[in-house]
């Protein structure tokens, strides 16, 4: 048995309930690994259900398990690399945050349900995504028809008519970069001493905005990215940062080509020779966009301003 990815999509706590209920009973009773990262209303109406059975279930929050899509398809891998048997599933009912998402973050996170599907396809894992309709704007509900090869009515499952192939769902996602600002730019050539483009990220990073405990992340993020320019993008390469209202924004460009699909989204395995990188920096970033083709790679990496 492999992945499960199912939509729960609800209009009221006993439509949740009806569908969230016997999937968590039923892993408590198998001896799953069962997480809940739901809304604080309908954590309260699962714990009031399960009574004694809630100890047997990890409750999480929202805000934290679903804080950037690198980080949260990694703690999906590391719940199911820790399973305690060959027979136990991980099985997450979840809420993503869609409020307060601006268009990236919305457009993004919209990436990160359509690539579970690939990400984890072959892994011990049942994910059950809730989107209550009476809250959530009518697109973010649509999309989920797309994102999740099937609906969790009740009980039983059905077959989503909407879905999209993540290929192609991830490919419509590829809109051209917004233009980056023409005034508060600074940059700096990518050259194989990495020294002065660390200590350039130090600077400007932390004049920018990025709390003091995430810019040795931030570093580390760049200069994987910048290490791939050397050993893949024609050795040449340009990094730009700036701020918006809500995060800095590093570019790394070159005028290499970048193949395969998926990138930075799928873990690279302990024999491969790359991937690595990419997958690092989307983990330590807020949000990662990448944009490859004739003319070359750009990689944006995002980190939220503490002001």
């Amino acid at each position: 048995m492999t992945l499960i990815h199912q939509a729960l999509l609800f209009e009221s706590p006993e439509q949740f309930l009806a569908a969230a209920l016997p999937f968590i009973v039923e892993g408590v009773d198998r001896g799953d690994t069962v997480l809940a990262v739901t809304s604080t209303d309908n954590t309260r109406l699962l714990r009031e259900q399960l009574s004694g059975a809630a100890d047997e279930v990890t409750f999480l929050e929202p805000a934290g398990w679903f804080d950037s899509p690198g980080r949260t398809l990694d703690a999906h891998h590391r719940r199911i690399d820790a399973l305690a048997t060959e027979s136990a599933f991980l099985r997450v009912i979840g809420e993503p945050v869609w409020a307060g998402r601006d268009d990236l973050e919305t457009s993004e996170w919209g990436r990160y349900e359509s690539v579970v599907n690939i990400a984890l396809a072959d892994s011990r894992a049942w994910v059950v995504c809730g989107y209550d309709r009476s809250s959530l704007a009518s697109a973010i509900v649509e999309d989920a028809r797309r994102t999740h090869p099937r609906l969790a009515v009740g009980t039983a499952s059905e077959i989503s008519a909407d879905f999209t192939d993540p290929s192609s769902y991830y490919a419509s996602r590829d809109t051209p970069l917004t233009p980056y600002p023409t005034t508060g730019v600074e940059w700096i050539p990518v050259h194989p001493d990495l020294a002065p483009l660390r200590q350039f990220i130090a600077d400007h990073a932390t004049r920018l905005g990025v709390v003091a405990d995430r810019i040795d992340d931030y570093i580390l993020a760049v200069n994987e990215i910048a290490t791939n320019v050397l050993r893949h993008g024609g050795g040449k390469g340009e990094v730009r940062i700036w701020a918006t209202d809500r995060r800095v924004v590093c570019e790394v460009t070159d005028t290499g080509t970048a193949t395969g699909n998926f990138l930075g989204f799928l873990r690279a395995g302990p024999h491969s020779e790359r991937g690595h990188g990419l997958w690092i920096a989307r983990q330590i970033c807020d949000l990662m966009e990448m944009r490859t083709g004739s003319s070359g790679t750009t990689v944006r990496l995002h980190m939220r301003r503490s002001f």
